[in-house]
């Protein structure tokens, strides 16, 4: 007969080992740099590194207008207008300059005395689909 402390004792040690690995799970995924998909990505990223609360991010006309891609994606400069609603209702104007379609890109925004501010390279490395859903349900919860 199996003595019922060894019996408690085996479950407390299974739900720590459990709780720890979902805190590390969790403690990757907090430190995983953000993905960046699109020029989106790139002005949040700018605007949340700024701590400058935002609504919603919107573009306009790329210039050169209507990038020529028989040279491809590596085509460029380009400057693409932006226009950021403030959490107060305000917008704001500015460009987004890029060497290259997706490479070297600067973000400005004068009115928020943000002049050619670094863009992070978009991501190259592909997310794992669990690592999406997580990251949309983690989402769904707390907004």
């Amino acid at each position: 007969m199996v003595n019922r402390a060894v019996i408690v004792r085996s479950a407390l040690v299974l739900a720590v080992c459990a709780l720890m690995c979902i805190v590390a799970i969790g403690a990757l995924l907090a430190l995983r740099p953000p993905v960046i998909r699109s020029y989106e990505d790139q002005v949040a990223y700018a605007l949340r590194a700024q701590r400058i609360p935002y609504q919603q991010i919107r573009f306009g006309e790329m210039h050169p207008d209507r990038v020529n891609r028989q040279y491809g994606d590596y085509v460029g400069p380009i400057t693409i207008a932006v226009y950021v609603t403030l959490n107060d209702g305000r917008e704001v104007a500015g460009w987004v300059e890029c060497r290259r379609m997706a490479e070297n890109c600067t973000l400005s925004l004068l009115d928020l005395n943000l002049r050619r501010v670094p863009l992070p390279e978009f991501s190259k490395q592909r997310v794992w689909p669990w690592i999406e859903w997580f990251e949309r349900t983690a989402a769904g919860l707390w907004n």
